[in-house]
This record gives structure tokens, sequence and C-alpha cells, in this order.
């Protein structure tokens, strides 16, 4: 699973480390070009090594739930990261990582919740996993200076083709955009589209995104 959220972090353009414990697993990924940390996820000096003192994100996605808590225990008490990710591979140790304010990923849950989509709304569902195949979907922060202070019309007008600014916020804040609204500097937008176009939207609105450690 690592190298496949690793592969769309690095599609849309963010500088992204796998750590690895497997020495014949980190030259495979080696040799694939990817840029990967030799160790293991919960040693202090790996995590360092890897430079997540500059990440933005930090995701344990191992099939082992002790060891995804412990990763992300350390990274939450000994480091400043925005966001940390848990791949949690049976629900009912879901617990302790809330508990941790952790945000969890769960295999199992997603996968029903893809067959009740196929069951409630066909169309839907194969219009996403269509989106997943072809196209992208993302939320980047605007910190372009001269993209500052335009409205959502202004900016869209800036984007490439088939690439869209379809929700502004964050979290709680989110809301779809209106023509005229003004944004901010910092201000999170979401795009739709292709993934060139998306990809190239996101270069366009923050030149110059932080780094992923996975």
């Amino acid at each position: 699973m690592g190298q496949q959220i690793a592969d769309r972090l690095e599609h849309r353009g963010d500088d992204v480390c796998i750590v690895e414990e497997g020495e014949q697993r980190v030259a495979l990924l080696n040799a694939e070009g990817y840029q990967v940390r030799h160790g293991d996820g919960t040693d202090l000096s790996v995590l360092r090594a890897s430079d997540i003192d500059r990440a933005d994100i930090v995701i344990a996605a191992t099939g082992d739930d002790d060891t995804n808590l412990l990763t992300t225990q350390l990274v939450k008490t000994k480091f400043d990261v925005e966001t940390i990710l848990a791949r949690v591979n049976d629900p009912s140790n879901e617990e302790p990582f809330e508990e941790l304010g952790i945000q969890t990923i769960s295999r199992s849950i997603a996968t029903a919740r893809l067959i009740d989509g196929y069951i409630e709304s066909p169309a839907l569902t194969r219009w996403t996993e269509g989106l997943g195949r072809e196209g992208d979907l993302q939320e980047v922060p605007v910190t372009n200076d001269a993209l500052v202070g335009n409205t959502i019309a202004e900016i869209d007008s800036e984007l490439p083709e088939r690439c869209f600014v379809i929700v502004v916020g964050a979290e709680g804040g989110a809301h779809f955009p209106d023509l005229d609204e003004v944004v901010d500097a910092g201000q999170h937008l979401t795009l739709l589209g292709d993934r060139d176009g998306v990809r190239k939207g996101m270069e366009l609105l923050d030149p110059e995104p932080g780094r992923t450690t996975v």
C-alpha cells in the first residue's frame, strides 16, 4: 500500500520518502526510482534520517496495526507534523488511534462502502472509479502570491483546461465556491479534473509544495 500511496503523491508533485525495513524491498524500490530510507519506522533515528522534520504529512501504512500505532504515536509526540494518517488492518483496533487523534483508514470499511455504493448508486460508483484511473481530486493551499486576492472566477480562468475548483476551505469550513469569492493566502481549494490538469493546477496554486513522508 505504501508504494501505491507514494505513486499518487509523487504524481501530484509531492516529495515522498518511503521508510522500509526489508532490504530486498528497499533495493527493489530504489531500482524503480523511489526515494527510500532503510530502517524501522518505529525507530526515532530512522525517522529523523528520513528528514521527518520537514514533512507535512506522515502515513503509517504497514500491514501491522501495532507498528502503525507506535509509529504514529512517536510522530505525534516527537515531531511537529501537520497531518498524520494510519492504515488500520483490523477495524477493532481503531480506538487507540482515535484516542491519539490519528486519522485512520480501514481497507475493510472502505471495501464495504464501495460494495454498498455499487448497490445503491452504481452509475456514480463507476464514475468515481473512472476518476481514480483517469482523473484526480486534490486539495491544495494557495501560496502563489500572484493569485492571492483573486476571485474564484479569476483563478478558474488561470487553471488548465478540464481542471476546476469545486470546494473552498478545509474540514469544517469547506463549502461550494462562489465565483465572486476572494481567495486568501493559505486558503485551501479542492481541484477536480484529469490527472495532468489537476497536477498543473496544483503547481500553479502551490508552487513549492511541502515534503511528504510515507
